[in-house]
């Protein structure tokens, strides 16, 4: 060992990590700097890990470790989450090493300066019968491919809640239904993660973390029910503590191709308002098929508009309403053939634009959505005006499989602000095939409440610039209510 005095500082050396651990039974530094590519016969992961674990033993009299790394070093998840360790990669903006001194006193500089943001990503992977968990910090792998379900207990556990129907029977008093949710959440947190999970968060104030849930697209069928926005630590009647209010998230397919970025120019929204679709329908592939009656909503989707007009008011958006009425009064003026259907205008606008309409680069649909579970998601439009003579006509279902197919390249954000349009064959068809992000709800939600989430979401996504799974964060939070659950109904994919 070596001591050495800088500037004022104390320092020793220890020569390898066996040393050092003993170092601190009885001596508490202020910083402690690690640096396993150097010292006798170089240390490697196992040491380091080593040390970090007892590191994480002690009090909080110990002041901080800066971890000296290269790239590829990877760590146990509960050393490189403690809020006192930090790490630096020595390779970082460089085209080779450095010096054994040179080191040191850029590591010094590191452990003296006031800490830095840190910005965690947790990314869980679904791929066959496996699934790992991968840390980034600050976009560098930390830990890669740890194996998550290692038992059969947590695998019975979570297999067994695809299967849940966590959809409430009733809204006004929800504390048993808030219960019986985290009740689920603690259980896909415990057999997801087991003992690493809580230090994935933390409460530190000066870092994030964001969770992305991976999955490979022959694993949609299987895992997407999987309530992993209800991932919560404690079991209680409150509606808060779930993951998609405590954390950004996002699911997202494996090897998804993704949109272009779109530049700097102001993102166009076009908002298909279907809130007046109203009348009986029935779905065509059921056994019975019965017939059912939707109400008119236009009072929630013409209170999306207004919020969505309020951010286009602010230099945030350029916003285009597409209605039926709409779309034909441009019709007239432009003197072009008039759309016979709602359904008629929106294939037109997506498919056939004219010189003078504007790339859309979000598309949200606001009405009514229905999903059966072995068939297609359908939105309902307002039904095709009859003519004269004839009588009222049902409303018309339009498949997202075939609203897929409309879609123009520039679209990079689709949101279906409607009952039951985050499913599988939603994400099949806008987020995997499309490479789209996707924002939509699980259940049957409350009109009413749908307004709030949809500017918590894009005054996050838009004003803030926040990711998709930031900007969906802040919509669960902006819509949190303890009498109704719709805001935890709700489900994003990331393309981003």
């Amino acid at each position: 060992m070596v001591q050495e005095n800088v500037e004022g500082a104390n320092f020793r050396t220890l020569a390898n990590v066996d040393v050092a651990t003993q170092y601190l039974e009885t001596r508490v530094p202020d910083v402690a700097l690690i640096d396993p590519e150097t010292g006798v016969g170089r240390q490697g992961d196992n040491g380091v890990r080593t040390f970090l674990e007892r590191f994480s033993a002690l009090d909080a009299r110990f002041g901080s470790v800066v971890m000296l790394r290269a790239p590829g070093s990877e760590y146990e998840v509960e050393a490189v989450r403690n809020p006192r360790v930090w790490t630096w990669n020595t390779c970082a903006g460089m085209d080779g090493g450095l010096d054994p001194w040179e080191r040191l006193n850029r590591s010094l500089e590191v452990a003296s300066s006031a800490p830095k943001a840190r910005n965690f990503r947790a990314i869980v992977t679904f791929t066959g019968d496996a699934v790992t968990l991968s840390v980034e910090e600050n976009g560098i792998s930390v830990i890669r491919d740890r194996p998550l379900l290692t038992d059969a207990d947590s695998k019975a556990t979570l297999e067994a809640m695809v299967i849940d129907d966590l959809e409430p029977s009733e809204i006004g008093d929800l504390r048993k239904t808030w219960r019986s949710y985290k009740s689920s959440g603690c259980n896909a947190f415990n057999a997801l993660f087991g003992p690493i999970g809580k230090a994935l968060i933390s409460n530190e104030p000066n870092e994030s973390v964001e969770f992305r849930f991976d999955m490979e697209p022959m694993q949609f069928q299987r895992r997407f029910a999987l309530p992993l926005e209800l991932i919560a630590l404690a079991v209680n009647d409150r509606p808060d503590g779930f993951l998609c209010n405590l954390r950004p998230m996002a699911r997202r397919a494996l090897h998804i191709k993704k949109r272009p970025a779109n530049g700097d120019h102001l993102p166009h929204i076009l908002f298909v308002n279907a809130g007046s679709a109203e009348g009986e329908f029935s779905i065509l592939g059921d056994d019975n098929p019965a017939r059912r009656w939707l109400p008119s909503i236009r009072d929630s989707t013409d209170a999306q508009r207004e919020r969505l007009e309020d951010l286009r008011d602010r230099a945030l958006c350029t916003l285009e309403e597409l209605t039926l009425e709409g779309f034909n009064e441009r019709c007239e003026a432009r003197g072009v053939k008039k759309a016979r259907s709602f359904r008629n205008a929106l294939e037109r606008r997506l498919c056939e634009p004219t010189d003078e309409d504007t790339a859309i680069d979000i598309l949200h649909f606001a009405g009514h959505g229905i999903s059966q579970r072995q068939t297609e998601t359908r939105l309902i439009l307002p039904a095709v005006p009859p003519r004269p003579d004839e009588a009222a006509k049902d409303a018309d279902l339009l498949e997202v499989r075939e609203l897929a197919g409309w879609l123009p390249d520039n679209v990079r954000v689709v949101f279906l602000a409607a009952c039951q349009s985050a499913s599988i064959s939603a994400a099949e068809h806008l987020h995997l095939a499309k490479g789209c992000s996707l924002v939509g709800f699980r259940w049957k939600v409350v009109a009413k409440r749908i307004p709030d989430f949809v500017s918590g979401f894009y005054d996050a996504h838009l004003r803030e610039r926040k990711s998709v799974a930031g900007a969906y964060r802040a919509a669960c939070q902006k819509a949190q209510l303890p009498e109704d659950p719709a805001w935890v109904s709700a489900v994003a994919l990331a393309a981003d």
